[in-house]
């Protein structure tokens, strides 16, 4: 008889690493390091970002570790190109990642930061940054609703249709919510800029 290699032992943890993304991203298909940068750019990019310096190491440490397998393709007059796909060990650690609920992570939002001191600068500082905000949004906007037609075009009879529609849902709330507040924002510090002028004009016309 064969003798068997003990199945890699899947603890239970908290928090999300590189290599719970990468598993996630191999459960689609087997693809290469590249192909993976590609694929988040499209989509968890718009909520979970990942660098070829931070996949790499990741892909390098679970291939050695027995949750993702590596096979070199020869390409004619080009490198060769690393393909990586999920092992059975790899699969499991993914679904337990899975069952464990998500951590609620403390968000570093540096316009409101800047808003919270904008007290010390002209209005109009604030409502430069406020408008480039509402923009960025709007044009976020615009790309979530090509990403659902074109799932639901090409990519309806896909196990994971459903779920990447629910997350595509998630960011079309979240910019338009923002997009809703940033316009209240703006509202609210045309009148602090009127309120502002008023008052410097009747102190110069007390003078």
């Amino acid at each position: 008889m064969k003798s068997q290699k003990p199945e890699k032992k899947v603890e239970a943890r908290t928090g999300t690493t590189t290599a719970d993304a990468v598993l996630g991203l191999l459960s689609i298909a087997p693809m290469s390091g590249y192909g993976m940068r590609m694929i988040i750019s499209q989509s968890i990019g718009h909520f979970w970002s990942e660098s070829f310096g931070q996949i790499y190491p990741a892909l390098r440490k679970l291939t050695a570790e027995g949750f993702v397998e590596k096979k070199t393709e020869r390409q004619k007059g080009r490198p060769d190109r690393h393909m990586y796909s999920l092992t059975t060990a790899g699969r499991k650690r993914l679904a337990g990642w899975l069952m464990v609920p998500a951590v609620t992570e403390v968000p570093r939002n540096e316009l409101l930061l800047k808003l919270f001191f904008g007290s010390h600068v002209p209005v109009s500082a604030s409502r430069d940054s406020v408008t480039a905000f509402v923009a960025m949004h709007e044009r976020a906007l615009a790309v979530y609703a090509e990403i659902v037609k074109e799932i639901k075009q090409e990519r309806k009879s896909a196990p994971q249709a459903p779920y990447w529609l629910m997350t595509v849902s998630y960011g079309q709330h979240y910019s338009e919510a923002l997009v809703k507040w940033g316009r209240e924002t703006l509202r609210e510090l045309d009148a602090l800029e009127t309120k502002a002028a008023k008052s410097t004009k009747t102190t110069k016309s007390k003078r």
